[in-house]
């Protein structure tokens, strides 16, 4: 039953890609590595050190690695792919095993949303040795989070993780041995699940074959912190697990570390007094407690000027002492500082009975880490803030001797203070050799540094540390994108957080027909960094192909509109930071618009512009023409929704839309409480068009003191009769829906003056699109969401200039489904056909949004085989908000795109190009034969061949058949050269290129003549 319903999901699947896509994957315009650093590292035996982490780079979330030596180098070349499974592979834990390899694990949502848990083993050199895409270790539904992992003596290792299949939160755990076998229960044995919850724990080898564990646990109340020894093949060494600390209030935050003759020692942070202080205790084998208790490590509960400790570490030195580090506020009740102290085997106190200061520089110092040393003593790294507070975070570093003895200089070694944030540091040492390597954010986007220092506490390497890896971070916020097509090729612009903890940036790329882009990966900015947030981008597309730009720029004092001219190639030509809108700077400056008049060659530039006005302070729409790159409407531009200046307190107007010299917002009437549409238009001089109010026209004469006056958000496109502005308008009902109004070039409502109802099905409307081709002037055709019991549907219209509607009443319906779509976007071609795409939340099994589309003839008719619409992009995790650009007749879409996103939400740009397959407006058949035509394979799904079959009408290029699996990689080749006109048949017998059978899964298959590409899906069933 199981293998019938993913069959007939993946026909489904398949079935909805038979429209053109024209290139073989989705481009990515702006795609993030977005480096998760989980402080995961490990120390090898040859004196280097291994570390793990996440990124996105491939798209979604995977798991690499990379060996770096003493002397800078990255060991491997590349960093290694340990998994790149679909979706996210995240949180890894590595340990060595007993045999001098490593084994990493992780939390994996490849075949679960909510988390399992895999393994891998690698070796010194960096290849694999368990199977690809690592073992299951635990794959039981609910959740799986919180690894804890360490090495048996047998090449295998224990794993413990937090999990969810009960009530509450138990911990489980797994035996692998050295080849992966789970050697304990499939999915892991309990190894606390009692009722309440057992989460935060510390785990090292018992030294027999076995583990150690202590852990914390909560009923309903406060958290208690107990501990247990199992053996080898899982069963629990003691009858009853050993209370390490049940008193009154909170014990947690337990670690461990281990001493000779089977003894260990644990340090946890204890409530049972006015504020936390340190505590200790020491177990055997036996689980017998062996310290006085309550051991105190430190405590000034009680006393008059009594903090906070908080957060110990613990380390083991190799006089068999413990060494224990903490955050302590006794110095500064709002930050931390760094206390130390070492303890014998035999609970004696060996330093200063208060803790030796390991740093008490300004601001914080916290998140300390240890490592011993071979003399007693150890080594620290920690997050320090001395330099200026968050986020100046820094690295610094202590080499403590085994009296306590300050090696390093007083407070702390400098290990990175480069600028902006460094945090997260680890320290391992090799061969006496000492890594520390953490977070680092001085380029704006998160990489991973390191130092070495040799026993002297030299830096062996350069100052700062050496970059291991970095990437691109942040990402491309949602609804702070455009795309504009340009004579030969679309530029796309975006709001980019990379340099977040620098200021967003306004960025942009050129992308070309064939899917190339012309500057660098991820786009470049319109601007130097100028250390301020940029936000809401707007352009215009000159007749030149250079592009004029704005965008609001919190540079100055109060947020301002700054411009800047990119020429056709991208170069600034305003200057490496643009140019102020205004040389005045008023209060703030928002909602920037920018339009083309290409006949004039003018530029035209609105913003809302809030200021004190008649003594009060309000938003008021301006506007600038600029004309041979220069203001023409004076160095602040022009107020366009005047008032006399009696009336100026009872209004407020912010600017929605502008389309050439004709300028839409929204009136707010703060005497009625009411909101109303007003357009206007302003001629070359500044001045008011003949015709028009000073103060705009009122789109729609419904009157203002009428309480259910509430229209807001115009848009707007340019007719040949003038403008035509549509509205939401909650009149009558208080339900929204959309009214329009045509007007003349000299002000005339040619429209009934209230405004037409242009579809009302007395529900809720929204996210309207209109058609803007300057070819199809003479009518109006616009989409819209339409809320239907909080599900939304799409529908299209077209109304006549005269304002009779030609589809129907109430329109036509895209796509109707018992799901949501919105956000729908109208292009239309130069053949008069039109294509919309949407967002569509019809994925019921994941409840992600997908980018959906369908082509509609001039006539309303839609060109779709499926009801639904073809599927533009289907990635894991949400697609939001489509734009297309159509040059001529092919289009361009550009969407925000969630592949990568994890524990939070990481929004790429990817795009599309789209073949038109509506019929021209004045040819009612269909259009001419395409050079090639790509048939679906048969069998479909298919074991073990399928024929592919394709026809050949052009024979001037050559052509090549690839095979390609779900991420993009080539698999086979089955065609490649030039072919005979006519029908063509390929057996593809499932083997990739070396012969090798290929595994069960969806295949795409790619016909191309080096023009364009046809490409479609097929499915392997074993």
């Amino acid at each position: 039953m199981k293998k019938s319903i993913f069959l007939l999901l993946l026909i489904g699947l398949i079935l909805n890609l038979s429209a053109e896509m024209l290139w073989q994957e989705p481009i990515p315009i702006r795609q993030g590595v977005n480096i998760e650093w989980f402080r995961t590292g490990t120390q090898t035996a040859d004196g280097c050190a291994i570390y793990v982490w996440s990124d996105t780079k491939l798209g979604e979330r995977d798991l690499w690695a990379q060996k770096v030596d003493a002397q800078g180098n990255a060991v491997w070349g590349d960093p290694l792919l340990i998994d790149g499974k679909p979706d996210r592979q995240e949180d890894p834990m590595i340990t060595m095993t007993s045999d001098n390899n490593f084994v990493i694990a992780w939390i994996d949502f490849s075949d679960d949303l909510d988390g399992n848990v895999y393994a891998q083993k690698i070796n010194t050199q960096g290849q694999l040795l368990w199977q690809t895409g690592g073992v299951p270790v635990c794959t039981y539904p609910n959740v799986q989070i919180s690894l804890n992992m360490e090495s048996d003596n047998e090449g295998g290792v224990y794993i413990i993780w937090v999990d969810s299949r009960n009530p509450g939160k138990d911990l489980y755990g797994q035996h692998l041995n050295s080849s992966g076998v789970p050697l304990w229960q499939i999915n892991g044995i309990p190894i606390a699940n009692d009722i309440g919850d057992e989460e935060q724990n510390t785990m090292l080898p018992d030294g027999q074959g076995g583990l150690m564990i202590a852990y914390t646990y909560s009923f309903g109340g406060a958290e208690d912190i107990y501990a247990k020894r199992f053996l080898s093949d899982g069963t629990m060494a003691w009858q009853q697990p050993t209370i390490l600390s049940n008193v009154n209030g909170n014990q947690g935050k337990v670690r461990m570390a281990t001493l000779t003759n089977g003894e260990f020692v644990f340090v946890w942070e204890d409530q049972r007094n006015e504020d936390p202080d340190i505590y200790a205790q020491k177990i055997d084998l036996n689980g017998t407690i062996l310290w006085r208790d309550p051991f105190i490590v430190f405590g000034d509960s009680g006393t008059e000027n009594f903090a906070s400790q908080l957060n110990p570490r613990i380390v083991a030195t190799s006089d068999n002492s413990v060494i224990i580090v903490w955050e302590d506020k006794r110095l500064d009740n709002f930050s931390t500082d760094l206390f130390i102290q070492k303890i014998s085997a035999s609970g004696e106190l060996l330093w200063d009975p208060d803790g030796v200061p390991l740093c008490v520089a300004e601001f914080a110092q916290n998140e300390a880490r240890l490592a011993p040393d071979s003399d007693g003593g150890c080594y620290i790294v920690w997050d320090d803030l001395r330099n200026g507070d968050t986020p100046n975070d820094d690295i610094y570093g202590q080499h403590l001797s085994a009296t306590g003895t300050v090696l390093w200089e007083a407070n702390g070694k400098p290990i990175c203070n480069a600028p902006n944030q460094q945090n997260s540091a680890l320290v391992k040492i090799s061969n006496n050799l000492v890594f520390i390597n953490w977070m680092d954010m001085r380029n704006g986007s998160v990489g991973i540094y390191y130092q070495v220092y040799n026993s002297a506490g030299v830096a062996q390497l350069t100052e700062n540390g050496q970059l291991m890896f970095w990437g691109l971070s942040g990402d491309a916020p949602l609804n702070n994108y455009l795309i504009l097509p340009r004579s030969q090729d679309v530029v796309i612009i975006w709001q980019d957080t990379r340099f977040a903890n620098i200021g967003y940036q306004i960025f942009f790329q050129f992308l070309n027909p064939d899917g190339t882009i012309d500057l660098e990966p991820n786009g470049i900015p319109v601007t130097l960094s100028t250390g301020a947030d940029q936000s809401s981008p707007a352009a215009a597309v000159l007749s030149d192909d250079s592009i004029i730009l704005a965008w609001v720029d919190a540079r100055d004092e109060n947020p301002k509109i700054y411009l800047q001219h990119l020429d056709a190639n991208g170069n600034r030509l305003w200057g490496d930071y643009g140019i102020p809108l205004t040389e005045s700077t008023p209060v703030e400056q928002k909602d920037p618009r920018v339009s083309y008049k290409a006949d004039q060659n003018q530029v035209y530039i609105g913003w809302s512009n809030y200021d004190t006005f008649a003594g009060t302070l309000r938003f008021y729409v301006y506007g600038q023409m600029i004309q041979n790159e220069q203001k023409q409407w004076g160095p602040d531009g022009i107020m366009i929704s005047y008032y006399p200046e009696q009336d100026f307190i009872y209004h407020e107007c912010t600017l929605n839309d502008l389309k050439e010299n004709y300028f839409s917002w929204q009136d707010a009437n703060l005497t009625e409480y009411t909101q109303s549409i007003f357009t206007k238009k302003v001629e070359a001089t500044g001045e008011t068009a003949q015709g028009w109010p000073e103060s705009g026209l009122q789109v729609s004469t419904y009157p203002i003191n009428n309480w259910d006056c509430k229209q807001r958000f115009p848009v707007s496109t340019l007719t040949d009769e003038g403008i035509f502005v549509m509205w939401k308008d909650a009149r009558g009902d208080d339900i929204e829906n959309y009214y329009g109004q045509h007007i003349s070039p000299n002000g005339e409502r040619l429209w009934d003056p209230l405004g037409v109802n242009l579809a009302d099905y007395g529900r809720e409307q929204l996210n309207v699109s209109i058609a803007d081709n300057p070819l199809f002037r003479n009518e109006i055709v616009f989409a819209w969401t339409e809320n239907i019991a909080g599900m939304g549907d799409i529908i299209a219209q077209k109304y006549s200039l005269s304002s009779i509607p030609q589809w129907g009443d109430f329109g036509y319906y895209v796509v109707q489904k018992d799901s949501m779509q919105t956000a729908p976007y109208l292009a239309r071609f130069n053949n008069g056909g039109m294509v919309i795409a949407w967002t569509d939340y019809y994925n019921t099994v994941t409840e992600e949004s997908n980018i959906n589309y369908k082509y509609i003839n001039s006539n309303g008719s839609m060109v779709c085989n499926d009801p639904g619409g073809y599927v533009l992009c289907d990635a894991k995790k949400n697609q939001y908000n489509p734009m297309i650009a159509v040059i001529n007749n092919e289009s361009y879409a550009v969407w925000a795109d969630g592949r990568s996103s994890g524990k939070t939400e990481i929004l790429g740009l990817y795009a599309q190009k789209l073949s038109n397959e509506t019929t021209a407006i004045n040819d009612p058949v269909i259009p001419s034969i395409s050079k090639f035509t790509l048939l679906q394979n048969s069998p479909n799904p298919f074991n073990p061949s399928t024929n592919i079959q394709f026809i050949v009408n052009d024979i001037t290029n050559p052509y090549t058949l690839n095979i390609y699996n779900l991420k993009g990689q080539l698999v086979k080749t089955l065609v490649k050269g030039n072919l005979e006109k006519g029908t063509h048949n390929i057996v593809w017998d499932g083997t990739d290129s070396n012969g090798n059978n290929v595994s069960s899964g969806i295949y795409m298959y790619s016909l191309s003549n080096g023009k364009s590409n046809q490409i479609k899906r097929m499915v392997l069933m074993k």
